[in-house]
């Protein structure tokens, strides 16, 4: 009887450990799908960035607000270089991480494309506004 319960101890102890690990495999799963899709829907955005800027030094040269148009051009420039940067910066591997480290990390990334997002969609829409 000892032996069955200590066999079935083990069995529910490896069950919670697999349910467990197989949670956070999923945490990981979505956060990294989440991230990516904060990506793939900016990404287009940077052909808008290059043809605004392309716009702008146009308008430059036959206007008298060189001023604006240079802040709006250094902007979408940022942006630019915000979206490269992470990019390069980006991990999807992140090999020799915990669970753990893979969550905090892909949080950290999650936040930051985020940010590039908020930036190129301001500098896009401010550059389009001053272009009507």
């Amino acid at each position: 009887m000892k032996l069955i319960l200590v066999k079935f101890s083990l069995i529910l102890l490896s069950a919670f450990f697999i349910v467990a690990c197989g949670s956070k495999e999923a945490d990981i799963e979505k956060l990294k799908s989440e991230t990516i899709a904060i990506h793939d829907e900016v990404m287009p955005k940077m052909d808008d960035i290059m043809k605004l800027k392309k716009s702008l030094r146009n308008e430059m040269d036959s206007t008298q607000s060189n001023e604006e148009i240079q802040r709006l051009i250094i902007s979408l420039e940022e942006a630019d270089k915000a979206m490269m940067n992470w990019m390069r910066n980006y991990d999807p591997r992140m090999e020799n991480m915990t669970e753990e480290e893979k969550i905090e990390y892909l949080n950290e990334q999650k936040l930051s494309i985020s940010e590039v997002s908020k930036k190129m969609n301001k500098s896009i829409s401010e550059a389009e506004e001053y272009l009507k």
